[in-house]
């Protein structure tokens, strides 16, 4: 098995024909030219070889993978579905559905594939791993599928990191480190274990090792880029690394894609057009933050000045993704699609300004920024940091996030300062109505924190078991931890530092209504650092609970900054760790004001420019177009 969604061939064994032009020598042909990554060379070779043989099952099945490896899946599926009929207990063509499937969302019919592959072979390690892939990722069955697999094929990389994912989802990191390090015993280079390493540590906070990890991959692979923006995202959860030092590794990737690419990627020649041609590129067109805060642009973007296109790079969607849709007018899916392809796309449709939502985060296409497809390209929302790359133009931010005559040091790009904040919310859901300050029903301070897990390292904890050891009367309710060493790190950590592990309540994650309404417990939420939060604190603000925070020295660590100046609250931020805690003591004195305070906050949001669409969108329009000329 090449890779989870590696195609399979059936060994070529030529039958001893006179001819140099036999099927079987043509499919061996095509193999040839097919390692090489020449598909296009391998697919006319094959369709030579299903002209002379067309009951062929053999050829059928390689034109398909020459296909599916120049992004024809329908036509794939046909030549496997063919091949199967022909040879109904062809194993290899059961495997390419089963994987064509999975890449293209449809997880029951990839799991039928896979379960016709057992028919044929019960010993198959790949099917046993593809059907895992294919069934809920939380079942118990999926789990027992890759155990199954590893049972024919010990140590199979992609099916090590499979099953190491399916245990990191039900809380066992410990399990799933464990089991990746006993297969790197074994293959102490493979990029496959050493990025699922990577990224297990990196969910569960251990931001350090993860990094190492990385690294350790691009050592043996140079070009995975993939890797690299994992490298990036992860150094920026280091509280030992300052602005320079994260915008000097940005720029080696930047610097390496560029070599990649050999040839100078020349921008198309800017149009003068009465309606801009805007193009934002995402994966997070869906239930997610992102979509919290580009909702608001899409909704009020001026429709005579700009021409809105949205570039989804994510397979499957959601009730979010409609309605991101129903605003946007022209919408294109690319996910499955490379660089190459959705560059020449974006080339197309004549973007003039291009923005990318995602930085180094999940599911990025800065490879097609990095080809220059458009003559303004910016990126902003999704990672507050420099992308790294020469051929992105702009940072969208604010002068909280990037302080002029500061930030410029940070990053490649040029700052492009949105008026009052870049940040504009617009809440998935229906909020219920906030409660009363529960301290003064409770007799106690509730501090909580339902940020992410990674984020909660260790000077973060420690900073709130000061503040925990300075108000006796306080307990501390984190919500979103659902992994053993994450809850093991806050429990030692607090015992460590007297606090008394009867003061801390720890949950798991809760569907998005029980998650609000948690809130209505919280009086004060705790925003994390280097790496602040965004929708976390906005749904704070609009429940009535203030949010402490600590202003840091980079853009990403200064979200928080951004939206509590923003607010009216810039008094919650505190200028460095240690005095967090006397910060918030001193809010805690009057437990009246902050029960005022409480009471107001979701008008003072709503009213406040970070949930005013319509004037956000005129902001942002104003400096796309005087960056673009215009004005």
């Amino acid at each position: 098995m090449k890779s989870l969604t590696g195609l399979f061939r059936r060994a070529t064994t030529p039958q001893h024909r006179s001819s140099a032009q036999s099927p079987d020598v043509l499919i061996a042909t095509g193999n040839a030219h097919e390692d090489r990554g020449e598909f296009e060379t391998a697919r006319e070779i094959y369709q030579r070889a299903v002209a002379l043989s067309p009951d062929s099952a053999r050829a059928h099945l390689n034109l398909g993978n020459a296909l599916s490896a120049l992004g024809n899946a329908g036509a794939a599926l046909d030549c496997y579905r063919h091949a199967i009929e022909l040879q109904a207990n062809l194993l290899p063509a059961h495997l390419n559905v089963g994987a064509l499937m999975l890449r293209t969302g449809d997880l029951a019919a990839a799991e039928a594939a896979y379960r016709r592959a057992l028919e044929v072979d019960r010993g198959s390690a790949p099917a046993w791993t593809g059907l895992g892939c294919a069934l809920d990722s939380h079942s118990d069955e999926a789990g027992d599928a890759f155990f199954k697999a590893l049972e024919f094929s010990p140590g199979h990389a992609g099916t090590v990191s499979r099953l190491a994912q399916w245990l990191r989802a039900r809380g066992r990191a410990r399990d799933a480190l464990t089991h990746v390090r006993g297969a790197l015993v074994m293959n102490p280079h493979d990029v496959v274990l050493l990025r699922t390493q990577g990224e297990i540590l990196a969910s569960v906070g251990e931001y350090a090792d993860a990094c190492a990890a990385y690294r350790h991959v691009l050592e043996t692979a140079p070009q995975d880029w993939n890797a690299w923006s994992n490298l990036l995202w992860a150094l920026n959860f280091l509280p030992c690394m300052d602005a320079q030092q994260i915008l000097a590794e940005h720029r080696r990737y930047g610097e390496a894609i560029d070599r990649s690419l050999q040839t100078a990627q020349d921008a198309p020649a800017r149009r003068e057009r009465r309606r801009l041609k805007i193009g934002y590129v995402s994966a997070d067109f869906r239930r997610h933050s992102v979509s919290c805060f580009i909702e608001p642009l899409l909704r009020h973007h001026d429709r005579e000045v700009f021409e809105v296109h949205c570039f989804y790079n994510f397979a499957g969607g959601d009730e979010v993704t409609q309605r991101l849709f129903d605003l946007t007018e022209h919408w294109h899916d690319i996910a499955g699609m490379d660089d190459v392809e959705v560059a020449q796309r974006i080339r197309n449709n004549g973007i003039d300004i291009l923005v990318d939502l995602a930085g180094h985060t999940a599911h990025n296409r800065l490879g097609v920024f990095a080809r220059k497809p458009a003559p303004m390209q910016i990126t902003w929302l999704g990672y507050l940091c420099t992308t790294g790359l020469r051929t992105m133009d702009y940072r969208l931010c604010d002068s909280h996030t990037d302080p002029v005559g500061v930030a410029e040091a940070w990053q490649v790009e040029t700052p492009l300062r949105v008026q009052g904040s870049q940040w504009c919310y617009q809440p998935q859901v229906e909020l219920p109505p906030p409660s009363p300050l529960p301290r003064l029903s409770n007799g106690y301070w509730t501090f909580g924190s339902f940020n992410q897990e990674s984020k909660l390292n260790e000077p973060v904890l420690r900073a709130w078991a000061a503040l925990l050891q300075a108000v006796p009367a306080s307990r501390l309710r984190v919500l979103g931890v659902t992994c053993d060493l994450v809850r093991e790190r806050i429990c030692s950590i607090f015992g460590e530092c007297g606090v008394a592990q009867a003061r801390i309540d720890i949950d798991g994650r809760l569907p998005i209504d029980a998650y609000l309404a948690a809130y209505r417990d919280v009086d004060v939420a705790l925003d994390t650092f280097p790496y602040n939060g965004a929708t976390t604190t906005c749904d704070a603000l609009l429940m009535g609970v203030p949010v402490a925070t600590v202003a840091g020295d980079r853009a990403i660590a200064r979200g928080g900054v951004s939206l509590l100046s923003t607010a009216g609250l810039a008094d919650w931020i505190a200028p460095t760790p240690d005095a967090l805690a006397v910060m918030v003591q001193a809010h805690l004195d009057d437990a009246q004001r902050l029960a005022a305070l409480r009471a107001e906050l979701p008008r003072r949001m709503r009213e406040s420019p970070l949930m005013n669409g319509a004037a956000f969108a005129k902001n942002v329009e104003a400096v796309f177009e005087q960056a673009w000329g215009r004005t």
